[in-house]
C-alpha cells in the first residue's frame, strides 16, 4: 500500500506579517473627505437658501447673489489654500 503523501507545512509554520500601514497617508486621505462632506454641506445650504429666496421668497437678486457666491467662495478658498502651502 502507498504511503500517503503529506504537504509541505512550511507554509502554514510561517506567519504571515502584514506590511507597515502609513498612518500619515489614511490621515490625510481622511481629512480631505471630511472636509469634501463639509463643504458639500455647506454649498448645498447655501443652494437650498437660494432657492427659497428665488422661490418663495419673491427676491430673485438675493437668490442671484446666494448662487454667485459658491463658485467666488470656491475660488477665494483655493486660492488662500494654495497660499498657506
Amino acid at each position: 500500500m502507498a504511503k500517503p503523501t503529506t504537504q509541505s507545512s512550511t507554509a502554514h509554520d510561517e506567519e504571515e506579517v502584514p506590511p507597515a500601514m502609513d498612518y500619515a497617508a489614511h490621515n490625510t486621505t481622511y481629512r480631505g473627505f471630511t472636509q469634501t462632506v463639509k463643504w458639500t454641506i455647506i454649498i448645498s445650504a447655501i443652494t437650498m437658501v437660494a432657492l427659497y429666496f428665488f422661490v418663495i421668497g419673491q427676491q430673485p437678486v438675493l437668490g442671484a447673489v446666494l448662487l454667485l457666491l459658491i463658485p467666488v467662495g470656491a475660488v477665494a478658498a483655493m486660492v488662500m489654500n494654495s497660499r498657506r502651502t
